[in-house]
C-alpha cells in the first residue's frame, strides 16, 4: 500500500504530506481547486510524463515523494527484478524530481534509477483509471486484454505471441529462401564483403578512445619535449637551478633553527619541499630520456583511424555498434548459405510451431469462451446494481481466422490468438444487443467501465487502484451504488478517488478536502485530512454548497451513517 505521499512545489501544492489508509481514499473539493494535482503527483513518481511547468512558479524544482509498503513477497519479487536490487525489502520510496530547464531525477530507495525503470515499478504498484478511461473500452482489443485479465488467461496469450512471433521470423526467412533467389544471392554477396571489410579491419573494442589518446600526445610531442626539458633544467640543471637555490636558502636556515622552534619547524618544511621537487625533477627526467617521438607511428595512427572513421560512416557510430552488427549479418549470411538444407530444417521448425500455435491457440479460445460465459452474468448483476435494471452484456467471440473445416489459417492469426473480442450490451427491454461503440450515452459507457472494474479487482494484483473521478457522467442517484462498490473493492486493495459526489465521499475511510486560497498573492491549493465534524459539513457543502443548512447537515449524516453501515457487509 502506498502509506505516505509528499508533495513540494508541485504546481499550486506549495508542500503537503499525505498519510493514506490502507482502504478507500477519497479526496474531494470545489470544481477547480487542484483534485486531480493529487493523482497528477502520483502518475509522476509512477514514471508519467513531466516537464517543466509541474514546477510551482517562482521555485527551482517540484519533488514527489511515495512510501510503499509491500507485504506481497510476489509483487516485491517482481520490484527486485526490474530494479535489480535483491536487496530490497518490504518498505520502498520512490522519489522524483524536476527543476525548471525539464530536467528530472528518480530515485528508488535513495538509489538513482532510470525513468523506464521508474515506471516498470510503478506498474506493478498503482493502476489508474481516470474519467477517461472508458474511451479505450471501446476498442476490440482492449476488450481482449480485460477478459483475458479476468480470466487469468494473460500469460498464456503472452507464450502464444512468443510462438507466433517466432513463426512469423522463421515463416519470413523461409519464404526468402525460396522464393528470391537472385535477391538472396546479391545480399549473400553484400553481407560477405561487409563481413569481410569489418574482418580486414581487426577492430577492438575501445581502440579509437585509446587511439585518440596517443594521437593527441604524439601531435603535440615538440611541445611536450621542450616544455618536460625546461622544467627539469630549472629546477635541476642550469646554474642557478631552484633546487640548489632551495638548498643554499636551508643551509642558512639550517645554522639558526635550532635557536626558535618556529624556524625549525620552517626548516622542517623546506626540507620537506625539497624532497618532493627532488622528487618532481627525477619523474621529469626520466620522462624527457624515455620519450621517444615516431613521427611514423603519428601517420599509421592517422591512417587507422580514418579507417574506423569510414567503418563508423557505413555500419555503427561506434566500434562496438560495428562488431555487433557484424554479428548480425554473419548470422543471416550464414543461414542464406544454407540455402538447401536450411530451408527444409525451417519447414520442420515451422511445421512444429504450427502445431504448437493451434495448440495453445485452441487452450486459448477454450478458456476465452469460458471466461466470457463466467463474466456476462456478473456484469448484469453489476448494470442492474448500477441503474440499468434491464441491461444484458454478452461477450462475443468470433474466429476469422478458421478454415471451412473449422481448422484455424494460423497465416492468418495474431499475436493475441486467432479470435477476436467485442462487447455487447442491449441497455434498454426490447433493443438487440450491440457493440459497445454504438452506444452513445458516455454515462452507460462509463457505468460499464465501472462493473468491469469491480469484478476485475477481484483477481487484479496491483495493491494501489486510483480512480480519478470514475463518476464522470454519472447522476447523483447512482453515488450510492458506486460508492458502495468502491468500498467493497477496498475490501481488498488500497483505493484511491477523486470525486464531487457527496454519496461516493460517504464511503470514504478517510476524506481530503482540497482548496485553493491566496497565500502572499500567490494562488496555493491546501489539502486537509478532514475530522469527523468537518467531514459532516463537506459532506454538506457536497450536498447543498455554501447555502447548507441544518437540514443539509442530517441528510450529510444520514448518509455518512448508511455508508458505514453499508461498508461493513
Amino acid at each position: 500500500m502506498l502509506q505516505e505521499l509528499y508533495i513540494t512545489n508541485f504546481v499550486l501544492i506549495d508542500k503537503v504530506t499525505i498519510n493514506l489508509c490502507e482502504r478507500l481514499n477519497v479526496f474531494s473539493g470545489a470544481t477547480g481547486v487542484g483534485k486531480s494535482m493529487v493523482i497528477g503527483a502520483l502518475n509522476f513518481i509512477l514514471g508519467g510524463r513531466a516537464t517543466a511547468d509541474l514546477v510551482r512558479s517562482g521555485k527551482e524544482d517540484a519533488t514527489v515523494i511515495g512510501k510503499f509498503f509491500i507485504n506481497d513477497k510476489n509483487l516485491l519479487k517482481q520490484i527486485q527484478k526490474v530494479s535489480d536490487n535483491s536487496d530490497m525489502e518490504e518498505e520502498i520510496l520512490l522519489q522524483r524530481s524536476i527543476d525548471t530547464s525539464g530536467r528530472s531525477r528518480c530515485r528508488l530507495n535513495d538509489i538513482p534509477i532510470t525513468v523506464s525503470t521508474l515506471k516498470e515499478v510503478g506498474d506493478i504498484l498503482v493502476n489508474i483509471h481516470g474519467q477517461h478511461e472508458h474511451e479505450t473500452l471501446l476498442h476490440g482489443m482492449n476488450q481482449l486484454y480485460i477478459l483475458d485479465d479476468f480470466g487469468g488467461i494473460s500469460p498464456l496469450r503472452e507464450q502464444f505471441a512468443q510462438v507466433y512471433q517466432q513463426f512469423t521470423e522463421k515463416t519470413m526467412v523461409r519464404d526468402t529462401l525460396k522464393n528470391n533467389q537472385q535477391e538472396r544471392r546479391q545480399m549473400m554477396d553484400l553481407y560477405a564483403f561487409q563481413t569481410d571489410e569489418i574482418d580486414k579491419a581487426q577492430l577492438k573494442a575501445g581502440e579509437a578512445e585509446e587511439l585518440e589518446k596517443e594521437r593527441l600526445l604524439l601531435s603535440n610531442a615538440e611541445k611536450i619535449f621542450s616544455t618536460v626539458s625546461s622544467c627539469y633544467s630549472q629546477l635541476y640543471e642550469s646554474s642557478d637551478a631552484i633546487l640548489e637555490k632551495l638548498k643554499s636558502v636551508m643551509r642558512e636556515l639550517q645554522s639558526v633553527a635550532k635557536l626558535d622552534d618556529t624556524l625549525q619547524k620552517i626548516f622542517d618544511d623546506s626540507s620537506q619541499s625539497a624532497y618532493q621537487l627532488e622528487d618532481t625533477a627525477f619523474s621529469l627526467g626520466k620522462y624527457r630520456d624515455g620519450f621517444n617521438y615516431d613521427p611514423q607511428r603519428l601517420e599509421s595512427i592517422e591512417e587507422r583511424l580514418n579507417t574506423i572513421r569510414k567503418l563508423k560512416s557505413k555500419y555503427g557510430t561506434t566500434v562496438e555498434e560495428i562488431l555487433s552488427y557484424r554479428d548480425k549479418i554473419s548470422e543471416k549470411l550464414k543461414l542464406l548459405s544454407e540455402e538447401g538444407t536450411t530451408a527444409e530444417h525451417l519447414d520442420e521448425e515451422i511445421e512444429t510451431l504450427t502445431k504448437t500455435l493451434k495448440q495453445k491457440g485452441g487452450e486459448l479460445t477454450k478458456k476465452r469462451l469460458s471466461t466470457a460465459d463466467q463474466l456476462a452474468p456478473l456484469i448484469n448483476k453489476e448494470l442492474h446494481d448500477l441503474g440499468i435494471p434491464h441491461g444484458r452484456f454478452c461477450v462475443q467471440i468470433t474466429s476469422p481466422f478458421l478454415h471451412n473445416n473449422g481448422e484455424p489459417q494460423v497465416l492468418e492469426a495474431k499475436r493475441h490468438g486467432f479470435e477476436q473480442v467485442d462487447f455487447l450490451i442491449s441497455p434498454n427491454p426490447g433493443e438487440d444487443l450491440k457493440p459497445l461503440k454504438k452506444i452513445a450515452s458516455g454515462g452507460e459507457i462509463s457505468r460499464v467501465m465501472l462493473a468491469l472494474k469491480h469484478q476485475l479487482a477481484k483477481v487484479d494484483k496491483t495493491p494501489v487502484l486510483v480512480f480519478d473521478e470514475i463518476d464522470a457522467n454519472i447522476g447523483g442517484r447512482m453515488g450510492e451504488v458506486i460508492g458502495e462498490k468502491l468500498s467493497s473493492i477496498a475490501r481488498s486493495h488500497q483505493v484511491i478517488c477523486i470525486t464531487h459526489l457527496p454519496q461516493i465521499a460517504s464511503y470514504a475511510d478517510e476524506q481530503w478536502k482540497v482548496s485553493k486560497l491566496v497565500k502572499n498573492g500567490k494562488t496555493v491549493s491546501s489539502i486537509e485530512n478532514l475530522s469527523k465534524e468537518s467531514r459532516l459539513e463537506e459532506i454538506a457543502d457536497m450536498i447543498r454548497g455554501s447555502e447548507k443548512t441544518d437540514i443539509t447537515r442530517k441528510q450529510a449524516q444520514e448518509m455518512l451513517r448508511d455508508a458505514k453501515r453499508k461498508g461493513k457487509k
